[in-house]
């Protein structure tokens, strides 16, 4: 599955993916520190201390967004990825929980390269 994403649009609509309900992506808050802890251990993934401050403090070498979608009446946590701003930069951490919905993962990707870009190229010019 391919994404065509807008990098400007990241925090404005809402994600459908194959299987699911829509997810919506933000950037990463200060309160968002235990669910991506619990997801992160769910997907086999330590993240140490010093690892979740650096993901949850805001950076401007960084990028980290969320996804949430709504289950049930409430708002579930279901991924997470960080990358580096600078040209040509991977994603350093993506994991999503693929139980909930299928493509995730692969949404977080797409959003956090492409914004990446979009961010690297203005500061660029």
């Amino acid at each position: 599955m391919t994404f065509s994403f807008d990098p400007g649009a990241l925090l404005s609509r809402t994600y459908t993916l194959p299987r699911g309900p829509r997810v919506r992506l933000r950037l990463a808050r200060p309160a968002d520190a235990a669910a991506i802890e619990a997801l992160a251990a769910d997907c086999g993934i330590e993240l140490g201390s010093l690892e979740l401050e650096r993901l949850l403090r805001f950076d401007r070498d960084h990028l980290v967004i969320c996804a949430t979608a709504l289950v049930g009446t409430g708002e579930t946590f279901a991924g997470c990825g960080a990358i580096r701003l600078e040209p040509g930069a991977e994603p350093e951490y993506v994991f999503a929980d693929e139980r909930l919905t299928d493509g995730l993962g692969e949404l977080i990707r797409a959003a956090l390269s492409g914004r990446a870009r979009a961010i690297t190229r203005a500061r660029a010019a």
